[in-house]
């Protein structure tokens, strides 16, 4: 249901509406069950109609909530909201107006830059920069001050002011690890900036890796650079995190055996051909590991979804989506398959599911890690 404007301003504009959970339950119930028909949905192969028919309703559903029920933050984040989908529908008039309910005075700064993306998608220039104005001015949590960074450095070309809160936000920094935060999103913001060289995001992540590499986001420069570089034959960027049922998995205790990293997300078209191919592979080779790592955002959703998938291996899912601790640092933004063979090297790098050669090159990688 997001606008394709770009990935940033997507990602930012629709978390936005999940910023707090406390606060935003009831709204947060309302999109997930959107969402899930929507997806229900799709698996239809749906017509126009239906899908018009379907956002009608959402609309509607919608509308009455914020008249009756939403309260807070929901007030402002389901007026958001309401507008991504009345401009996916074409309705440029209805998301104007949905923008224009929202209160800019008590309205999260979050709130107010992600609205300023879609004032400026809808040529509402005054109100555009009257929202961004307000924006930079008001408190907010580290990660939402980034996060409105990010869009004004990228999508709103306010250069200046998105240095700005990067700039205080790393001079406020109570210590290294807040820093090598700070200076991760910085790096991640100039790496999706245009008018700029295209390594310039990871020249600036190559800083973070000499200057704080005992940290958390020093150590993920790394080895996210280490990510941009590596070829089958090579070691492999570690993988260590919680599976699902709580169990540790690590690939350094993998040696002796084929291990198949499976990043994924639920909704993709190519992933019931991939767990089944894996499924079918696994059952007929003892010595093959597979490890499920779910790119979704929502951790009840991805256990639906394994057992809906009839995912039967260990998945880790902690719904950071792209922001998984694997994901970041293998440089993961969407579904892919890499293999490690038995002695733990590298065997196959950027494999898909979609077509009947890419399945089919996939089982010969799996296969050559097997002997």
């Amino acid at each position: 249901m997001l606008l394709d404007m770009t990935r940033i301003a997507a990602m930012c504009a629709f978390t936005c509406v999940l910023a707090s959970l406390t606060a935003q339950q009831s709204l947060q119930e309302l999109e997930m069950r959107f969402r899930g028909e929507m997806q229900q949905l799709d698996t239809k192969s749906p017509s126009r109609q239906q899908q018009d028919e379907l956002f009608s309703r959402h609309v509607s559903e919608l509308r009455t909530f914020l008249k009756a029920s939403a309260k807070g933050d929901d007030r402002w984040n389901g007026r958001l909201w309401l507008a991504e989908i009345e401009m996916v529908r074409g309705k440029r008039q209805e998301a104007t107006e949905a923008l224009k309910g929202i209160d800019a005075n008590q309205a999260p700064g979050m709130v107010l830059i992600s609205a300023a993306t879609m004032a400026q998608h809808l040529n509402l220039v005054q109100l555009r920069d009257d929202w961004i104005k307000q924006a930079v001015t008001k408190d907010a949590p580290l990660l939402d001050r980034m996060a409105m960074a990010r869009l004004l450095m990228t999508v709103l070309r306010e250069i200046e002011l998105g240095e700005g809160l990067f700039t205080k936000a790393l001079a406020n920094a109570k210590d290294d690890e807040e820093k090598s935060f700070v200076m991760w999103h910085r790096a991640d913001a100039l790496r999706d900036r245009e008018d700029l060289p295209e390594n310039t995001g990871f020249d600036e992540l190559e800083k973070l890796a000499k200057a704080l590499p005992k940290t958390y986001w020093g150590s993920v420069a790394k080895d996210r650079l280490r990510a941009t570089r590596v070829k089958v034959g090579d070691n492999p960027i570690a993988i260590s995190g919680k599976t699902l049922d709580g169990a540790l998995f690590t690939t350094k205790a993998q040696l002796g055996k084929a291990v198949v990293l499976a990043f994924y997300t639920a909704a993709d078209y190519d992933t019931p051909r991939l767990m089944a191919l894996l499924a079918d592979l696994q059952a007929k080779n003892n010595d093959l590991v597979v490890l499920g790592i779910s790119l979704d955002r929502d951790t009840n959703e991805i256990k639906k979804s394994v057992k809906a998938l009839d995912i039967r291996f260990p998945v880790i899912g902690d719904g950071k989506g792209p922001g998984t601790d694997s994901a970041l640092r293998w440089f993961v933004e969407g579904p892919v398959v890499h293999v490690l063979n038995k002695s733990g090297k590298i065997a196959g790098l950027g494999l898909q599911a979609g077509t009947n050669d890419g399945r089919a090159e996939m089982t010969e990688v799996i296969k050559r890690a097997l002997r």
